[in-house]
């Protein structure tokens, strides 16, 4: 087997290393499937809704996988628009919702604080800049070989073309 060293490839590895920068944190979260109740600041118990999102997170990451080694290496468009269905509808609100939310209500002298807040060793903010990188890598990867799928497709040689092929470029 060949591989070809292009656009697709390099997306597909970057989209590949984002999903699994993401397996970590959820089988973390996953592992705790045993506690059905969790207690909150020693007040009320409230149900572990975190293992199951979980669960449900580490599956898309693995149908995300099959669909970057399968039909996206074969350049099948249906699978470029899952991906990216998969950023906008999954990955953003899922793990990027409250740090939108939180840029919104503090505006842009957001990031300093960020920073600062992470460099301090606070999770939110490792976790925003965390997402935030991971999010930027995605989107480079899905840009990266829009050409390819939306670009046109070019012409076989003659000699290599079926017979629908060459009497449509003939003009017959």
């Amino acid at each position: 087997m060949r591989i070809r060293v292009d656009s697709v490839f390099v997306s597909g590895v970057l989209l590949t290393i984002s999903l699994l920068s993401l397996v970590r944190p959820n089988l973390y979260r996953a592992s705790t499937w045993k506690e059905r109740y969790i207690w909150v600041a020693n007040r009320f118990v409230r149900y572990n809704y975190e293992s199951l999102l979980a669960f449900a997170s580490l599956a898309l990451i693995i149908i995300g996988i099959t669909v970057i080694w399968t039909g996206y290496q074969k350049r099948f468009r249906w699978s470029w628009f899952i991906l990216v269905v998969f950023v906008c509808v999954f990955f953003v609100p899922v793990y990027l919702l409250d740090v939108f939310l939180d840029i919104r209500r503090v505006g842009w002298p957001w990031w300093p604080g960020v920073v600062r807040d992470a460099m301090e060793g606070r999770p939110f903010a490792k976790e925003a800049i965390r997402f935030l990188a991971t999010l930027t890598v995605m989107l480079i990867a899905l840009v990266l070989p829009v050409r390819v799928f939306f670009g046109k497709k070019p012409f076989l040689p003659s000699g290599n073309q079926s017979p629908q092929q060459r009497s449509h470029r003939e003009g017959k």
